[in-house]
């Protein structure tokens, strides 16, 4: 422990007898019948706000660009286009940088003041910074919006609130139902650009903003009134605040040789995830696999660029916002029963295999203009897949290896190597933008996904199986 003074250490104490408190009247309030349900319920409303903002950009992207960026007759064919492409590739190369070093800091933070807090401020939060971007001005304050959302979704609290509540044997499918469900509502985006947005006003992009701000902040604002701090993170944080100062100096000395830290913090993940066999295996695979990750935030380009190409019409691009939605969400949850059934392990080989095929069946399909509900069919088949394999990669599998003490902290460093990997990806799309059209995007992100996903999976042989792991036992 760090040397103090009589006066910090009395401070401490304080600060430590009130948070005593206060966990202490949580642990003992009476739990209604069906609280379960309704935390569900509200992570999955969460949930919804969670995956509608991850969405927002890379859907409007095209229309923001014609916009802000003044793109002449607004046209993805442009050489403007492209090279606007490629500077908000390198500016977002250089925001995910700022939030890949501060994101596990940030994160790291809810081992010690607890998951509720951070609940309410990453849901707010997100409803903020959509609440930017839709009354940007410029494109630089539309950025800062999306920082702030992108700063806050990495964390996934909501998903951290499932795992130390929901039943072990139960764990992934309450997860991915609750994400399937999410998912599916990301069609709103698709009928709100369907209503709202309009070709002829190049401003219209910022209407469908609005509903999505104002669930983020509503919903935010009520989970920190209606919603208990979680019974697992109440266990561990009481157990080390009714130590005393001997015993934390004592146990905090054994576990050094663990790399474990009795609060957590980012220098303790870091060390235990390079320490254990099991962390260094799933890190490795994770890094790898999020690589694969670049092409999602070019989809709505692709078919834009297909659309200016007379390969497809604008019915079939609209069509097809409405629909992937429903196929993710189902792809998604199909991913959290095997997930249960089969193990985590064989579930993510299989689910890579199949992301393959869907990232095949909606490039091909764009490209040579397939019918619409092909194309959406595969990319459903596709993002369903890989953001199943990576959360459970850099989340869940994570979760399950690790003591409650340190989870948060080595959930929020997975996500720094996530980021990683999302910065190496970004930099091959800024690269190839140099030397490609916009029309040919679609086939240099096959060319990118495909082996990075397959060569995840040889790694992901080397992990073992942590289905139904009991989470407060874990040492």
């Amino acid at each position: 422990m760090k040397t103090e003074t009589s006066a910090q250490r009395e401070k401490r104490l304080r600060r430590e007898n009130r948070q005593r408190e206060r966990l202490l009247k949580e642990q003992n309030k009476k739990e209604g019948k069906y609280y379960i349900f309704y935390l569900v319920f509200v992570l999955t409303i969460i949930y919804v706000v969670d995956e509608i903002a991850s969405n927002m950009n890379s859907t409007m992207q095209p229309y923001m660009v014609f916009d802000l960026f003044k793109v002449p007759g607004a046209n993805t064919q442009s050489e403007e286009f492209t090279s606007t492409l490629s500077f908000l590739g390198m500016l977002s190369l250089g925001t995910n940088a700022v939030l890949m070093l501060l994101t596990p800091f940030y994160k790291a933070l809810a081992d010690k003041f607890g998951r509720k807090v951070f609940l309410f401020l990453n849901t707010t939060l997100m409803g903020v910074g959509l609440a930017v971007c839709m009354i940007a001005p410029h494109w630089a304050i539309y950025i800062l919006g999306i920082m702030i959302v992108q700063f806050v979704q990495t964390n996934d609290m909501q998903i951290m609130y499932i795992m130390e509540t929901a039943p072990a044997k139960h764990r992934a499918k309450i997860c991915n139902l609750t994400k399937a469900i999410a998912l599916v509502s990301v069609s709103l985006v698709g009928v709100l650009h369907k209503a709202l947005y309009n070709p002829e006003n190049l401003s219209s992009w910022r209407y469908v903003f609005a509903v999505p701000a104002a669930l983020g902040i509503i919903i935010g604002l009520s989970c920190l009134f209606t919603v208990r701090e979680t019974p697992v993170f109440i266990k561990g944080r009481l157990e080390y605040l009714n130590m005393t100062d001997e015993e934390r100096a004592a146990k905090a000395e054994a576990e050094k040789k663990s790399g474990e830290s009795a609060e957590g913090g980012v220098p303790a993940a870091l060390k235990y995830i390079f320490r254990t066999p099991q962390m260094r295996w799933l890190a490795i695979a994770g890094l790898i696999f999020t690589i694969a990750t670049g092409i999602t935030g070019y989809y709505s380009s692709i078919l834009e660029a297909s659309k200016d190409a007379g390969v497809l019409t604008g019915t079939d691009v609209s069509d097809f916002l409405i629909i992937y939605p429903f196929i993710n969400g189902v792809f998604t949850f199909i991913c959290g029963v095997l997930s249960d059934a089969i193990g985590r392990k064989k579930g993510t080989i299989l689910f890579s295999i199949v992301a393959c095929v869907g990232v095949l069946m909606f490039v091909f399909g764009s490209r040579f203009g397939w019918p619409f509900w092909i194309i959406a069919l595969g990319y459903g088949m596709f993002i369903g897949t890989l953001w199943s394999v990576t959360d459970t990669i850099c989340l869940v599998m994570p979760a399950e290896s690790t003591p409650t003490k340190m989870r948060a902290s080595v959930m929020g460093t997975m996500s720094l190597l996530l980021a990683v990997g999302m910065v190496i990806s970004t930099v091959l799309f800024i690269v190839g933008l140099n030397f490609i059209s916009s029309s040919q995007i679609g086939m240099f992100g096959f060319a990118i996904s495909v082996p990075a996903m397959l060569i995840s999976c040889i790694f992901m042989l080397k992990v073992r199986e942590t289905k139904g792991t009991d989470l407060t036992s874990i040492e």
